[in-house]
């Protein structure tokens, strides 16, 4: 069965639309056309709310152009595809067009085979796309060739110090593993960062950073890259020459995260133990890996992060204290969104200054999480408050594993905390409304009178107030915006002899012809024929 991609048809012709949509069967070439707008303004409202894969757009049209329509979706929602079908042979709109990622450029009349012909042509190439997309199956193929799981539980059995020397020497030959003459040995202990926000295939993400770390050390390092099969990590076996400088390696290291980063957009650090002249001794290298990458909280992610760079963990150890919490609590109940910022970072701070290891730092950063949830509670909000994302206490705490992210997250955090409190504190649903009419019908000129900067006046979220506004008043805030707008334009056009354009301009509207669709989508006459009726 083809898969379907919706389209949107845009075109000022009601007549040129209906007539594409009837010469094809949409369904049977594999699209289905979900609806069709007169001019770019109107297209941008429908593909918000119909999410089509591809536009089909006139060039010529009233308000917005065919071509700063393509603009518009380019910047908005670039996954949509775009083609223009036009009455003109225009050379310089054609090269715009093709410059803008425009996939085809039709010339009208077109005739049924021909839109046909270029439709399987366009489904044809989207379909391409797709299954590039969905091509995990050649990472797994790739895995299993090169790694053979006889060969990974040999490389497990070394790092665990299972294996005897003797052991070693008759599998290295039969692995066709290099690493016996070097002159010392070290372990890397790899962590994948962002694991969980790749949803779709999360499983495959490892193999993938595998076999991007051995394409990437082959020619730099004699190296094994392999699992832990008790443990959801992944490690770097290296043999190295005796000369080899530790800073090297790093450089290596380092430069192999970024080139992870670049290619499948995963986030990487990287633990490296001491060097070790017995291969029988990797074992130690290893658990020394693994306690560096227990500082990545610190040092933050995307970093290679060497056991003997870092200090020992003091003794005295990292604590939320009493005195702060009640400091931070006022100051979420009270404060500006600046002093929460300047509390937060003095937070983070601290932390980066203490130097401590994950076990710590995760107690600590339990300690402050904990007592916000205290306040969540206190003030009957829903824990939904304290991320756009995590939604329950585990997913919260496996969110924030280093100070960057902990940081980032207690801001968001603590303002959406605060902005709750004060809204809770202050907010009266009737008067809030009442001071919103009020200030609609005394500004309704300002041509700039947007949502955000009513709700900035009335000093009330956007959503909170967007939802209140319609269930109180049974229309949008855009609406009834624009109700008052017309209603004042109807008693200008009865009381005064002003031009239609100084109208517009008098009740909020810049362009007048945009006024003029506006006023006659409501009233069903332009607004010369509406004054002339009386």
């Amino acid at each position: 069965m083809k898969e379907l991609y919706k389209i949107l048809l845009v075109d000022d012709e009601e007549e040129v639309r209906k007539s594409i949509i009837k010469k094809i069967n949409w369904e049977e070439e594999g699209f289905l056309v979900v609806g069709d707008a007169e001019n770019g303004v109107e297209a941008l409202e429908k593909i918000e709310n119909l999410n089509p894969d591809l536009v089909f757009t006139d060039i010529r049209m009233p308000y917005m152009d065919g071509l700063e329509l393509i603009n518009e979706i380019n910047i908005r929602y670039p996954l949509i595809k775009s083609i223009i079908f036009s009455g003109f042979d225009d050379f310089d709109y054609a090269k715009e067009a093709i410059k803008m990622g425009v996939i085809e450029y039709v010339l009208k009349p077109v005739s049924a085979v021909e839109l046909t012909e270029i439709l399987r042509k366009v489904h044809k190439s989207m379909d391409e796309e797709l299954d590039k997309k969905r091509d995990i199956e050649r990472l797994r193929r790739g895995y299993q060739a090169s790694i053979p799981i006889l060969r990974e539980q040999f490389l497990n059995g070394i790092i665990h110090g299972s294996i005897s020397a003797s052991e070693i020497d008759y599998a290295m030959s039969e692995y066709d593993i290099n690493l016996n003459n070097a002159d010392r040995y070290m372990v890397a202990a790899v962590h994948i960062d962002d694991m969980d926000s790749h949803i779709v295939d999360k499983e495959l993400i490892p193999i993938s950073v595998k076999v991007n770390l051995l394409e990437n050390l082959k020619y730099k390092l004699q190296a094994e890259v392999f699992s832990m099969y008790s443990e959801t990590s992944i490690v770097i076996l290296t043999g190295l020459p005796e000369k080899m400088s530790k800073n090297y390696i790093m450089s290596i290291l380092t430069e192999a995260i970024r080139d992870v980063n670049r290619a499948i957009g995963v986030n990487l650090t990287i633990g490296l133990g001491i060097s070790v002249k017995d291969i029988t001794n990797l074992h130690r290298s290893y658990t020394l890996a693994k306690e560096a990458l227990g500082y990545r909280g610190i040092v933050g992610s995307g970093e290679v992060i060497y056991i003997k760079d870092m200090e020992p963990v003091k003794s005295d150890k990292l604590k939320f204290e009493d005195i702060e919490a009640k400091e931070y609590i006022n100051i979420l109940k009270f404060g500006s969104d600046e002093s929460i910022e300047e509390y937060v970072e003095k937070i983070a701070s601290k932390l980066k200054e203490s130097k401590v290891h994950s076990s710590q730092y995760q107690s600590y950063m339990i300690n402050v999480i904990n007592i916000i949830i205290s306040l969540v509670q206190d003030y009957g909000l829903e824990l939904s408050v304290l991320t756009k994302t995590a939604t329950d206490y585990i997913d919260l705490l496996d969110k924030i594993k280093d100070t960057g992210g902990f940081r980032e997250w207690l801001l968001e955090a603590s303002i959406n905390i605060a902005h709750k409190i004060r809204e809770d504190r202050a907010f009266t649903s009737k008067k809030v409304l009442e001071e919103a009419k009020v200030y609609i019908e005394e500004n309704f000129a300002d041509m700039d009178l947007s949502l955000e900067k009513l709700c900035k006046h009335l000093h009330v979220s956007v959503a909170r107030f967007s939802t209140n506004f319609k269930k109180d008043m049974g229309i949008s805030y855009v609406n009834f915006l624009t109700n008052v707008r017309l209603q004042k334009a109807v008693e200008l056009l009865k009381t005064t002899d002003e031009k239609t354009y100084i109208i517009a301009e008098m009740v909020g509207y810049a362009d007048q012809n945009y006024f003029s669709y506006v006023f006659k989508k409501k009233y069903g006459v332009s607004p010369s024929k509406y004054r002339q009726q009386g």
